[in-house]
Protein backbone atom coordinates (compact mmCIF):
# COMPACT_ATOMS: atom_id res chain seq x y z
CA UNK A 1 0.00 0.00 0.00
CA UNK A 2 0.83 3.33 -1.03
CA UNK A 3 0.01 6.62 0.54
CA UNK A 4 -2.51 8.52 -1.87
CA UNK A 5 -3.34 12.70 -0.91
CA UNK A 6 -4.91 15.43 -2.72
CA UNK A 7 -3.17 18.89 -1.60
CA UNK A 8 -2.84 21.92 -3.09
CA UNK A 9 -0.05 23.27 -4.62
CA UNK A 10 1.59 26.33 -6.11
CA UNK A 11 2.80 25.49 -9.39
CA UNK A 12 3.81 27.95 -12.30
CA UNK A 13 2.23 30.96 -10.29
CA UNK A 14 -0.79 29.52 -9.72
CA UNK A 15 -2.37 26.94 -7.18
CA UNK A 16 -3.70 23.41 -8.02
CA UNK A 17 -4.93 20.88 -7.00
CA UNK A 18 -2.38 17.70 -7.07
CA UNK A 19 -2.59 13.70 -5.96
CA UNK A 20 0.88 12.70 -4.24
CA UNK A 21 1.19 9.23 -4.29
CA UNK A 22 4.22 7.84 -1.45
CA UNK A 23 4.74 12.09 -1.57
CA UNK A 24 5.60 12.12 -5.32
CA UNK A 25 3.11 14.60 -7.28
CA UNK A 26 1.80 12.87 -10.44
CA UNK A 27 2.30 14.42 -13.86
CA UNK A 28 -1.37 14.41 -14.71
CA UNK A 29 -4.35 17.24 -15.95
CA UNK A 30 -7.30 18.45 -17.88
CA UNK A 31 -7.12 19.88 -20.54
CA UNK A 32 -9.62 22.25 -19.31
CA UNK A 33 -10.76 24.34 -22.88
CA UNK A 34 -11.19 21.34 -24.34
CA UNK A 35 -13.59 20.03 -21.38
CA UNK A 36 -15.77 23.20 -22.03
CA UNK A 37 -15.64 22.77 -25.76
CA UNK A 38 -17.00 18.86 -25.31
CA UNK A 39 -19.73 20.53 -22.88
CA UNK A 40 -20.79 23.39 -25.18
CA UNK A 41 -21.27 20.12 -27.86
CA UNK A 42 -23.65 18.74 -26.13
CA UNK A 43 -24.86 16.21 -23.28
CA UNK A 44 -23.68 13.66 -25.28
CA UNK A 45 -19.90 14.85 -25.91
CA UNK A 46 -19.78 15.83 -22.21
CA UNK A 47 -20.70 12.44 -21.28
CA UNK A 48 -18.00 10.81 -23.69
CA UNK A 49 -15.30 13.45 -22.30
CA UNK A 50 -15.61 12.69 -18.92
CA UNK A 51 -15.31 8.64 -19.72
CA UNK A 52 -12.28 9.29 -21.69
CA UNK A 53 -11.41 11.37 -18.26
CA UNK A 54 -12.02 8.93 -15.89
CA UNK A 55 -9.99 6.19 -18.17
CA UNK A 56 -7.06 7.99 -18.65
CA UNK A 57 -7.03 9.12 -15.05
CA UNK A 58 -7.16 5.64 -13.69
CA UNK A 59 -4.48 4.45 -16.29
CA UNK A 60 -2.18 7.07 -15.38
CA UNK A 61 -2.30 5.93 -11.29
CA UNK A 62 -2.04 2.27 -12.39
CA UNK A 63 1.17 2.92 -14.60
CA UNK A 64 1.97 5.19 -11.44
CA UNK A 65 1.42 2.48 -9.34
CA UNK A 66 2.85 -0.39 -11.32
CA UNK A 67 -0.52 -2.10 -10.54
CA UNK A 68 -3.63 -2.55 -12.27
CA UNK A 69 -6.54 0.07 -10.18
CA UNK A 70 -10.17 0.53 -10.32
CA UNK A 71 -11.81 3.97 -10.25
CA UNK A 72 -13.16 2.34 -7.05
CA UNK A 73 -9.81 1.75 -5.56
CA UNK A 74 -9.12 5.78 -5.92
CA UNK A 75 -12.32 6.45 -4.42
CA UNK A 76 -11.59 4.98 -1.79
CA UNK A 77 -8.22 6.16 -1.39
CA UNK A 78 -9.49 9.30 -1.30
CA UNK A 79 -11.11 8.40 2.11
CA UNK A 80 -8.73 6.48 3.49
CA UNK A 81 -5.67 7.72 2.39
CA UNK A 82 -4.26 4.55 1.17
CA UNK A 83 -3.85 3.08 -2.33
Amino acid sequence: MKTFEIKMRKRSGTIEKAIFIDGEAIDWSVDISSLMEAYRMGPKYARAAQKDISKHFVESVSEVLGRKVTTQDIKRATTTGWI
